[in-house]
């Protein structure tokens, strides 16, 4: 079998996955959710808004900009409030831990690891905790 046949193997593995069948119902939801689809329009407006005042440089209207931050801000609270928007993020932390698995063990064999037992990292940030921001997790 090549790479490319078993990496597709792989991506079917991945359909099935309780990850990847919890990440696609909560989308599927989410979309059906007409006052949910509303806000999500609602607030890509508002950051696009935003955005076109930002863009404005010098002569941007900061009360324009502080009024659309804080509408922004509202709604996302909104949004986040949802319990069909809680469960995709959850879903979706759920297959991005999957992923990161994944790409972490085949990452770990490109470099020569054993492909049957090799455990990657659950961060990789190097152990260099110089410029450190915190965000890989490792104690310093």
């Amino acid at each position: 079998m090549s790479i490319e046949e078993t990496t597709r193997a792989l991506g079917a593995e991945i359909q099935l996955a309780p990850a990847y069948v919890r990440f696609v119902a909560a989308k599927e939801a989410n979309d059906a959710d007409e006052v949910l689809s509303r806000q999500m329009r609602e607030i890509e407006l508002l950051r696009m808004q935003y955005q076109h005042e930002a863009a404005k440089g010098a002569s941007a209207d900061e009360g324009k900009m502080d009024a659309y931050d804080e509408a922004f801000q509202q709604l996302y609270q909104t949004i986040m409030q949802n319990p069909r928007m809680r469960e995709y993020q959850a879903a979706m932390d759920d297959m991005d831990a999957l992923m990161k698995r994944v790409t972490g063990i085949l990452s770990g064999c490109a470099m020569g690891e054993d492909p049957a037992t090799f455990e990657p990292k659950d961060h990789d940030c190097g152990g260099d905790c110089g410029g450190c921001g915190g965000g890989c997790g490792h104690a310093r």
